[in-house]
């Protein structure tokens, strides 16, 4: 018998307590399987049972296994004889297999709840669960950790019940977990064990060090630095080393001064610097020259234009259901907003409570992405704290605390905001609670229930957006760590819940205090990334260590987005040509490049129609993409333009390096090495020794140079 059921049979006696329905027989439902989501758990039951989610309704379990099927689930005079005890021993035929020992611990648990008369007698309820491990810091592979979980109930008893926890790791073929509890690590790195308990769902960190892993294929042009060296600035270096240190992973050196200052520009303005940018910012020794250009990237209008596309494409704008009057008034206040550092819990208030005429209180176009109150509330969730609220659907949050109350009771207050070019909330307007079939009644995520007399979009807005809010302030911190760093603390950006926990937790505290502490503006986050040295290291591999991005050993290479990758080859090419033919504007990072019809703008990648857009990128690989860039009209209208960059240096004569310097210069903020200057002027040598730099022979060359420059991973990439 395993040594988890005699744990069990003798802490049942004839002297023990009845035994309790919802924090006895639950979690050994729960532990057998039979409310998991494949089994009786499902929304559509199982053979005409149905159970609450992983007993997450304990009330109407108790219903459908006493009451229903005229109570035959339950044999009173003969407990041993019941189905609840018949199916899952395989006693009788039962679709799900053996889930319980007919000899075990649970079985003689639920027996002994039948015998007893089978009543919900609720003489406890979980008051704290407790999950944890005697070494969550294993020394290597092969180490042995022990788990450990105690529950405190209501009647001052605390029990261990590790035996009826349902224990799942993140990664099975990482970590071995066997009946007992004991771990075996069967690799290196951060793995996670997450522990369910009746409504309560914890995750573990393990953390083994990856010294001596095999590595991939590295390549680095720099030395690195010993990550045990804590001698930083920032606090954010001390948070970010420590966890190397933790891993034993060597961190890289800064990136060269091109590198970073292309870096810094495309992060903060969504622009490729100036050649003469990027030759006063290697030329500049000053101690603080970094933090001077960054403050002047951020007090540029570009720096303006750019961060109004991000909180633009997080909230949808093109989406929108309104005349192009409502959208261009909505983009431009938010515009505003960007360029006062308007704090964010502010932005968010007005959003929540904006009512009137779309085009005349542009803020109220908010409520224009849908007129659905549940896609609404998913939509809310999602941007403002970085929930997925929508798996509160159909039963409670698997993963999380949020419940059906919630995401209903929170589609109740948006059901009340009545949609069109007019915003107007009602006193009326209702959502049905699939789970009741009555109305939902309006409730605030994760707290109270709403009164009748209470108006629910203010008790809203001042929930969302107190510096209490556990989730508000961690959601901007982390998207906007992700768009500065490449990755965020917590992935997905929109995915924040207690089973999946950030990578480094104790930084993205200290950040959303900081954030907060600062009322929530934006550029002082901005600030602080972009000082740090894990933002400024270089993204080349370190030799014998394996790339992984979640410790920020190296800077992380990001893909440009469809905007950005446009506006940079328009800037290469010094061309002016409009982002759409219904429009005039010239730059893809602007309202036209989010709204207008592009063909170029859809083939790179760019958002689609309801989308938060936290991924959207250009692909290079993608097939498509590379015949458009190969093929395609973008590239090769733009570099055959009299007007354009390339053209007009054709027409000037200048020397052949000197050309080739140029653009390398322009396209990737650096002159070319020596390989590569040798290279090309190869390339230009190889044409007719007659050619002269008007000549189509010697035109043909340079464009296919400056081509291979815009189609290569290096400008297609922000290192």
């Amino acid at each position: 018998m395993p040594t988890w059921c005699v744990i069990l049979m003798l802490a049942i006696d004839v002297d023990s307590p009845r035994v309790d329905f919802d924090t006895q027989v639950m979690p050994v439902l729960t532990k057998a399987g039979c409310n998991s989501g494949s089994c009786h758990g499902a929304a559509a039951g199982r053979g005409e049972f149905y159970l609450s989610l992983y007993g997450s309704r304990p009330e109407q379990d108790f219903d459908q296994i006493t009451r229903s099927l005229e109570g035959r689930r339950v044999n009173h005079r003969r407990p041993e004889l019941s189905l609840l005890l018949q199916k899952p021993t395989e006693q009788q035929s039962h679709e799900g297999g053996t889930r319980l020992d007919i000899d075990g611990a649970g079985h003689a648990l639920i027996r002994r709840w039948i015998a007893e008369g089978a009543t919900r007698i609720q003489r406890r309820t979980l008051h704290h669960f407790k999950f944890s491990a005697d070494h969550p810091r294993p020394a290597a592979v092969g180490a042995l950790v022990h788990l450990t979980a105690r529950a405190a109930f209501s009647d001052g008893t605390t029990e261990d019940v590790l035996p009826v926890t349902v224990l799942t790791a993140d990664d099975p073929s990482a970590v071995r977990i066997d009946p007992d509890g004991t771990v075996t690590v069967l690799r290196p790195g951060r793995h996670l064990i997450t522990a369910r308990y009746l409504d309560q769902v914890t995750p573990l960190e393990l953390l083994v060090p990856l010294t001596g892993a095999d590595p991939g294929t590295t390549f680095s042009d720099s030395t690195s630095i010993d990550a045990n060296d804590t001698v930083t600035t920032s606090p954010i270096d001390r948070f970010i080393n420590s966890r190397l240190s933790l891993l034993g992973l060597k961190r890289a050196a800064g990136a060269a001064d091109a590198t970073l200052v292309r870096r810094l520009s495309l992060d903060l303005t969504g622009r490729l610097p100036t050649v003469e940018v990027a030759e006063h910012f290697a030329a500049d020794q000053s101690a603080d020259r970094r933090q001077q250009l960054i403050e002047r990237l951020m007090a540029s209008e570009a720096f303006v234009d750019y961060w109004t596309l991000h909180l633009a494409q997080l909230l949808r704008v093109n989406g929108f259901k309104a005349d192009h009057e409502a959208v261009a008034g909505y983009y431009n206040w938010l515009r505003q907003a960007v360029a006062d550092d308007r704090p964010l819990t502010l932005v968010a208030r007005d959003l929540l409570l904006a009512t009137g005429s779309v085009t005349q209180n542009p803020p109220a176009s908010f409520y224009a992405v849908t007129a659905d109150p549940r896609v609404q509330a998913e939509f809310v969730s999602q941007a403002f704290l970085g929930v997925r609220l929508q798996c509160a659907n159909c039963h409670d949050h698997p993963l999380d605390f949020w419940t059906q109350d919630d995401y209903h009771g929170l589609a109740a207050i948006f059901a009340r905001v009545k949609t069109g070019p007019v915003i107007q909330v009602s006193r009326s307007g209702q959502v049905i609670h699939p789970a009741t079939g009555e109305p939902a009644v309006p409730k605030i995520p994760g707290a109270g229930f709403l009164t009748d007399s209470e108006d629910g979009l203010p008790v809203l807005a001042e929930w969302m957006t107190a510096k209490t809010n556990p989730y508000f302030g961690r959601a901007a911190v982390n998207r906007i760590w992700k768009q500065l760093m490449g990755r965020g603390l917590v992935e997905p950006v929109d995915d924040l819940r207690i089973t999946n926990p950030a990578t480094h937790p104790e930084l993205l505290d200290w950040l959303t205090a900081e954030f907060a502490d600062h009322d929530f503006r934006p550029k002082h986050l901005i600030r602080l990334i972009c000082l740090s040295d894990a933002y400024a290291r270089s993204s080349m591999r370190l030799p014998g260590q394996p790339h992984l991005p979640a410790w920020y050993a190296t800077a992380i290479s990001k893909p440009l987005s469809a905007e950005v990758y446009l506006d940079a080859v328009s800037d290469v090419t010094g061309t002016r040509q409009s982002v759409s033919p219904q429009t005039r504007s010239v730059r893809a990072v602007s309202l036209a490049g989010l709204t207008a019809k592009s063909a170029a703008l859809d083939l790179l990648g760019r958002c689609t129609v309801g989308e938060a857009c936290a991924d959207a990128a250009v692909t290079g690989d993608d097939l498509s993409v590379q015949l458009h860039l190969l093929n395609g009209a973008l590239l090769n209208q733009r570099l055959a333009d009299p007007a354009g960059a390339l053209m007009q240096s054709l027409q000037q004569g200048s020397d052949v390096a000197d050309l080739i310097t140029l653009f390398y210069k322009k396209a990737y903020s650096r002159p070319p090495a020596a390989e590569e200057l040798t290279f090309w002027k190869a390339q230009f040598r190889d044409t007719d020794q007659a050619a002269t730099f008007q000549s189509v022979a010697f035109q043909s060359v340079a464009q296919d140079f400056v081509w291979s420059l815009l189609s290569s991973e290096e400008f297609m990439e922000n290192r």
